[in-house]
């Protein structure tokens, strides 16, 4: 019992800074305050910030990541945090940051187990920026 208590406080910390990440916006006149901010975040959060998500290996990304043992709602928010940071991030970052979003929306929509319209409108967005 203590175990799924401790499980579910710790599903709700989850939520609770991931929605707060994303409350922050994507203002390009602020990015680097922002990314700043957005990496610190995301290591309260998850243990892995921004920088580490750009510069790990998209497996093992995906293996920290599973071990958290996050839910769709978790891996969806994260994806939409990053899909918000492409456009902001150096050029030369842009197509692999899509490329590990991308990652992150089908893990989601693996976890979830149903069809959903606006995760399908997302991973076409996230891989639009891999094609351009």
């Amino acid at each position: 019992m203590l175990n799924k208590n401790y499980r579910d406080e710790e599903k709700e910390r989850i939520d609770e800074q991931l929605r707060s990440i994303m409350e922050m916006g994507h203002i390009p006149e602020e990015w680097e305050e922002i990314r700043l901010n957005l990496d610190r975040k995301l290591k309260e959060a998850l243990s892995i910030g921004l920088n580490e998500i750009e510069n790990l290996p998209e497996e093992k990304l995906m293996e920290i990541l599973a071990n958290l043992d996050l839910e769709f709602s978790h891996y969806e928010a994260l994806g939409d945090i990053l899909l918000g940071s492409i456009e902001l991030e150096a050029e030369e970052k842009q197509a692999d940051l899509a490329q590990k979003t991308l990652l992150i929306y089908k893990t989601a929509q693996e976890v979830s187990r149903t069809f959903s319209f606006s995760l399908t409108q997302k991973i076409n967005e996230a891989r639009s920026w891999i094609n351009d």
